[in-house]
């Protein structure tokens, strides 16, 4: 998800304290990005993915009224969710757990501006 998320022309990267700590910085607003991941069972997966694979029109009708599912501690399927304080800007993808590892199962949907700020107001962040 970084690479893809690094590839976006409006974030960049500043390093601060020798190197150490890494900001991830979204470039219109000036704003952090912050990162959010939450668990899920199979069939809540299966729902996020759905809305995800529809795009932001679809995350956004499927959002509508109901936000996502409550998450679990522990599952095989992990939602990865990037966005800025600001709520200008939102990076959404699901993995799976496969091998041992989590694995990308939907493309990196990004939102912007008034798109960014409905979903994230939906998912209650």
């Amino acid at each position: 998800m970084a690479e893809e998320l690094l590839a976006n022309p409006h974030i960049s990267v500043r390093k601060s304290f020798f190197g150490l700590i890494t900001n991830y910085i979204y470039n219109p607003t000036g704003g952090k990005i912050k990162v959010v991941q939450k668990n899920y069972n199979p069939g809540d997966g299966d729902a996020i993915k759905h809305m995800l694979n529809l795009g932001i029109e679809g995350l956004k009708k499927g959002l509508k009224g109901k936000g996502l599912p409550a998450a679990i501690g522990i599952g095989n399927m992990q939602l990865n969710i990037c966005f800025t304080e600001d709520f200008q800007f939102l990076a959404m993808q699901m993995e799976q757990f496969v091998d041992y590892l989590y694995k990308p199962s939907t493309g990196l949907v990004v939102a912007e501006g008034e798109d960014a700020q409905q979903i994230l107001t939906a998912i209650k962040l």
